[in-house]
Formats: structure tokens, sequence, C-alpha cells
């Protein structure tokens, strides 16, 4: 008998590529939840074999009839979407762990549930202290502690689904974005707050890495389950990337680091909370994850199963 397993944001970018991935793995079936069941992804979904659902993130009770009889969740939640209609970071960060808490209270209602995926973030906050808040961060890592207080028969089922940058940035973050600079002889800067040299933790293509990682959590659960896991298969540095990026698209480039407060004067509050994510991650430089975080080899995942950043690039370079 096949399993179901009930995804939100299934058109979107890692809601969609958990589909793809269940839409292929024998023995489940994909339930695609989405706010707007006649989108051209929803439609596209339903016709490759998926069953769409209409649910809200801020309808728990939508949310509680769309997990009927599903035997795993995804979950996630786009802080981005409230930021960028309008609100605060920390209005933004509140509205997330809100519908995030809706997703982790109906899933604990779900009496067919063995297994919950929460896509995550960690703690800037916890790791620093408080010195170095990033509300896109914190919120997320509040509701996991949230989840193993409140709701910890969940937790028993849940894993803790860690995600860095990805190199469709370079396309859907204008602020992250290379352009070309007028009158420099055909130089294409980046600017950004934070150093070349800079590290961060690299996942893949986005349409790919959230579904491929989710497909091996889900089928290693007695691994995965109350774990976190980490979709950081390369480790790069700002510098790193852009030249990368140059090599890829044959053009030349140019770093300029700016401070944080020339960037948010740009960017307005999307560039801050950007900006406080840089800062954080200069100030902690051993990554995203921890000693006890699952690693790619832990699960199983080949290296030639995931694009990295470079061919990644090289997949959209008609959009760089």
């Amino acid at each position: 008998m096949s399993k179901t397993i009930a995804i939100v944001g299934a058109t979107g970018a890692q809601g969609g590529s958990v589909a793809r991935a269940f839409l292929k793995l024998d023995g489940w079936k994909v339930r695609a939840i989405t706010r707007n069941t006649g989108s051209d992804n929803a439609k596209k979904l339903a016709s490759e074999g998926a069953e769409v659902v209409s649910a809200n993130t801020d309808d728990e009770a939508s949310l509680v009839k769309a997990f009927e009889g599903a035997t795993a969740v995804f979950a996630v939640t786009n802080f981005w979407e409230h930021l960028f209609t309008g609100s605060s970071p920390a209005e933004s960060g509140e509205k997330e762990a809100e519908q995030a808490k809706k997703l982790a209270r109906a899933a604990s209602h779900t009496s067919s549930l063995e297994h919950y995926v929460w896509s995550t973030l960690p703690s800037a906050k916890g790791a620093t202290n408080g010195k170095f808040p990033v509300p896109h961060l914190d919120y997320k890592a509040e509701v996991d502690e949230w989840i193993r207080s409140d709701l910890p028969d969940l937790h028993a089922k849940t894993t803790y689904l860690v995600l860095g940058f990805y190199p469709n940035n370079f396309v859907n973050f204008p602020n992250l974005k290379p352009f070309e600079l007028p009158a420099s002889w055909g130089k294409w800067v980046q600017i950004l707050p934070t150093s070349p040299k800079a590290v961060i933790p690299v996942s893949g293509d986005i349409n790919v890495t959230p579904g491929l990682w989710t497909r091996q959590i889900i089928t290693n659960p007695e691994l995965t389950k109350g774990q976190y896991v980490d979709i950081a298969p390369e480790t790069l540095s700002f510098g790193e990337m852009l030249k990368i990026y140059g090599e890829v698209t044959g053009r030349q480039t140019a770093f300029i680091q700016t401070s944080v407060e020339d960037f948010t004067g740009v960017w307005g509050a999307p560039g801050k909370e950007l900006a406080d994510q840089f800062v954080f991650g200069e100030q902690f430089t051993d990554g995203w994850g921890s000693a006890s975080t699952l690693s790619k080899e832990d699960l199983g995942i080949k290296d030639d199963e995931w694009p990295g950043f470079r061919q990644t690039l090289e997949s959209f370079k008609d959009q760089l």
C-alpha cells in the first residue's frame, strides 16, 4: 500500500523539489499543498500525478484537513514573503513563527503521521549569546525549541532540515546579483556588506537538493528522527563564488565590500536582514551545523547526485 507525503509550499522552490523527488519514488503518493490550486505550478504537479489540495498556513483547520492520512509531512514557511510586503523583520519573524506553529500543531493532530520534516535555520542569537540576532534565522530556530518543549511527541517524529546559501540566490535576490558597472570596461561587480574571504555553507540547486535530502531523511527514519540534517555539501567564500560566476559567464568580476549601513541604505529592510546574516557568518565561522548534525555521507547521498555551485550556475547561465 502506498504512503502519502503532504508537502507544504509544493508550488515553491523547496516544496517543489520535494514533490518532484517523491513523484519518482516507488511506494509514495504526493499530496501537494498550496494556497492556489489553479496556479500553473499546481496544474503542472497535478499533471505529473500529484494530488493537489488547498490549505493556508494562516488557517490551522485547513492544514489539519490537508494532512489527514499522511504518513509524512514536509513543512516550510516563508519569512521573506512577509518582509517584502511591508512587515518589519521582527513582525515578519513573528508571523512566520505563528504559521510554523500552526503547521506543527496540525501535524501533531495527524494520527497517521510517522515523520515530520521541518525546514529550519540555526539560531544566530543563540550561537553568539545574543550579540548578532538575525530574525530570519532566529524565529525559525525558536520554533525548533517550541516543538521540543511543547510537542514532544511530534519532536520524536521530526527531522530538522537546515539549509544554507543557494546558487539560485544569484538570480532570485537582486541585492546579491552581480551587475555590469557603467564605464568600467565590462566589469561585473558584486557589492556586499561582508568580506570576500567570509565563508558560508552552500546547498546546491534549491530545485534539487531539498528533495534529495528529504527523500533520504524519510527513507532512513531510524537514523533521522529527532535529529538535525544539514544541506551543506560545499563551503565557499563569497570571493570564490564570484570567481566561479565569472568563469561560468566569461565576465570580468570585482567584489566590493561595503558597510552594513550603506547596504541597508540602498536595499532597506531586506538589505539589513541579509547584512545581519553576513555579520553573523563572519563571527560564527564554524558553519551552521554542529557535531551532531547528520551529513550527506550519513544519509548515503553520493556526490554525483547533487549539482554543486558551479553546475547550478551553468544550468541557468542565461539568467545570470
